[in-house]
């Protein structure tokens, strides 16, 4: 893990804008209309005499920037020493060309301000080494009122200097500390112009200073992560590792049952999730229960290659089948003729693509599949940091977790999964010093610790489901089990998603009591509901993935929730969420995470998905608003990677 962390962060991560005080890209107080570049994850802190700032910036959609926020305030007007999450997002309206500027409109502490909400609507325009930024905000930002209706011109200049990855900034903000200087008599008025200095040393490195308000120092550091060149790496294939190897004469004697065995076998040893093979005349094909992390039309290749290389001659398609035996997955048809010219470099997956067929996997007869075949096992090492307490020490828990999930007859699936504690922080939860308490609503995941401290290993879920298409295009299951590690129950849950369609929607409804710590028996007497209602869409690729739900939350609250994912080719992924709920302003559960793969495991278990991936996020802990079941489970995540889209996204990827 170390090394593949090293090389990421040795590797460029482009010019790019510099980092704002609070996150996000932009001058010191300021944010500038520009965007960081896609896939950029960027964490950082800044000091100043009046406020502590940590933050975490997500670029996953090339205009859309989002940034977790962590505010502890020094001299606030609400509370001494008081810290507030906040919730930034920018999104770009216009780029820059040759004949107008960049725009953007964005808000900073968008349900959770702490006094430091503020609303903006900005333009950047690039002159020789400099670039400048103009706009209008309001809240924090329009204090100066110098049109009236609370708004004020803010802006300032970002000078590139000799010195590579240099730059000096100057901004004004508009921001007077209006409720600073009246809970504070003896702070002296502010002079809003800011002067300071951004450096990149190395370029995921960022550090920055500055003189700020007319007199006060500011120190910042952001480390600056490139998301798509760590997936390069994670995804790389072992050194000298022949991909796409050539293409021999066809088998002149072998019988289809020969062939299936041989087939069968050389795709389990290549470390395909193979649950069977059938050759009929001039058709070969492989079911393939699980895809891997990868894109999915290199898997269908490489199967496809392992088929031609083994099928009788008189065999003419071959024939991929993608997705879930329980589920209705793509079935990949190619000539094997194309395969054969594309091995000899007279083809491409362009001229591939015009003879092949994409159809459901339903369309296909599968063979009866011995119960107990499938297994996937992933271990998964994670840790989990919440800064908003009132105590001012940050929560945090790093855990260790060991999942296995297998295949039974009859769309049945078994998933269990062990949670080792290996430490962690949340006496601030244990003390009920949640930063914004949820008042009045029962307790849902507010007493995490008692699932933490002191239990170094308890079951993080383990249950029975059962998968299956009622009618085409139509997903359901039904689990029941331990859920999560709080709670267990009943779970169902629908999902309608068109053949070849970039949308879904589904509903979802839980039935649950809550465990009692450690132990597998025995649940709580208080009974929990929850129901939503779900919109997905993916991008073109397949990559990017966005979720509006809808719905009751395990506490009885009534809100929503706005989930984005950007997923790379080879595992690694970065989302962000965030949900809102009538249980006020407060009670808002928010969080951003990054999962990298680090290969796979040894094991005795032939053809399974093994494969072991870190996990971190940045998150709301121990919230009871906005909380939903936390099930491994999910039909969407299930049917994505064998969908059309995801196939169609990464067919250039065919013959690797």
């Amino acid at each position: 893990m170390a090394a593949l962390l090293a090389a990421t962060l040795a590797s460029p991560a482009g010019a790019g804008p510099s980092l704002t005080d609070t996150g996000g890209a932009g001058l010191l107080q300021v944010p500038g209309a520009r965007m960081l570049p896609p896939d950029t994850l960027a964490m950082g802190a800044a000091w100043t005499p009046l406020y502590r700032h940590g933050f975490v910036t997500l670029q996953a959609l090339p205009d859309l920037e989002a940034t977790l926020r962590q505010s502890t305030g020094v001299a606030t007007f609400e509370r001494p020493g008081g810290q507030w999450g906040g919730l930034d997002l920018k999104l770009r309206l216009l780029r820059e060309n040759a004949t107008r500027p960049e725009v953007a409109v964005g808000a900073r502490g968008l349900f959770q301000g702490g006094g430091q909400a503020a609303r903006y609507l900005v333009m950047s325009r690039r002159w020789f080494d400099t670039d400048w930024t103009l706009g209008l905000g309001w809240g924090r930002f329009g204090q100066g009122n110098l049109f009236g209706s609370g708004l004020s011109p803010i802006g300032g200049v970002e000078i590139r200097t000799p010195v590579d990855g240099l730059s000096l900034k100057l901004d004004y903000t508009g921001d007077l500390l209006r409720a600073e200087r009246a809970a504070h008599p003896g702070l002296s008025r502010p002079f809003p112009v800011n002067v300071g200095l951004a450096w990149r040393p190395l370029p995921w490195i960022e550090v920055g200073a500055g003189l700020e308000q007319g007199h006060f120092a500011m120190l910042r550091a952001a480390l600056v992560l490139d998301a798509a060149g760590l997936d390069g790496r994670a995804s790389a294939d072992p050194p000298g590792k022949d991909a796409r190897p050539p293409l021999g004469a066809r088998p002149a004697r072998t019988t289809p049952r020969t062939a299936e065995r041989r087939i069968l076998a050389a795709l389990r040893s290549a470390g395909m999730a193979a649950r069977a093979v059938r050759v009929d005349d001039q058709e070969a094909t492989a079911w393939l229960d699980e895809v891997p992390d990868g894109p999915p039309a290199r898997t269908a290749g490489r199967a496809a290659r392992v088929m031609a290389a083994r099928a009788p001659a008189e065999v003419e398609m071959l024939t991929v089948v993608l997705g879930p035996a329980e589920l209705n997955g793509t079935a990949v048809s190619i000539l094997r003729a194309d395969l054969e010219r594309a091995g000899r470099n007279a083809g491409s997956p362009a001229e591939i693509r015009r003879t092949a067929e994409l159809n459901r996997a339903a369309s296909t007869d599968a063979p009866p599949r011995p119960p107990g075949e499938r297994w996937d096992f992933r271990l998964t090492p994670r840790l989990e940091l919440a800064p908003a307490f009132r105590s001012g020490s940050p929560a945090y828990r790093a855990t260790l977790d060991a999942a296995v999930v297998s295949g039974l007859a009859g769309g049945f699936v078994t998933g269990a999964g062990l949670r080792f504690n290996l430490g962690g922080d949340l006496a601030g939860l244990r003390a009920g010093e949640r930063d914004e308490p949820d008042a009045g609503l029962p307790t849902v995941r507010g007493d995490i610790a008692r699932y933490a401290d002191g239990v170094a290993v308890t079951a993080d879920h383990l249950y029975t489901a059962w998968l299956w298409n009622p009618v085409s295009d139509w997903h359901a299951r039904l689990s029941a089990g331990h859920l999560d590690e709080m709670f267990g129950g009943w779970e169902g849950e629908v999902l309608y998603r068109p053949f070849g369609a970039r949308w879904a929607v589904g509903i979802d409804a839980d039935l649950v009591a809550k465990r009692v710590p450690g132990n597998l028996l025995y649940f709580e007497a208080q009974g929990y509901a929850s129901a939503h209602a779900s919109l997905y869409y993916e991008s073109r690729d397949g990559l990017t993935h966005g979720t509006i739900r809808a719905g009751r939350y395990l506490a009885g609250d009534l809100g929503a929730t706005l989930e984005l994912s950007r997923g790379f080719e080879g595992g690694v992924r970065i989302g962000a969420y965030a949900t809102v709920t009538d249980a006020g302003t407060g009670a808002m559960d928010q969080g951003i995470s990054i999962r990298i793969p680090l290969g796979l495991l040894p094991g005795p278990l032939s053809g399974s998905g093994r494969g072991l991936a870190s996990e971190a996020a940045v998150r709301s802990l121990g919230r009871d608003a906005g909380q939903r079941v936390d099930q491994p489970l999910r039909l969407y995540d299930l049917t994505g990677r064998s969908g059309v889209g995801r196939i169609m996204g990464t067919w250039d990827r065919l013959l690797e």
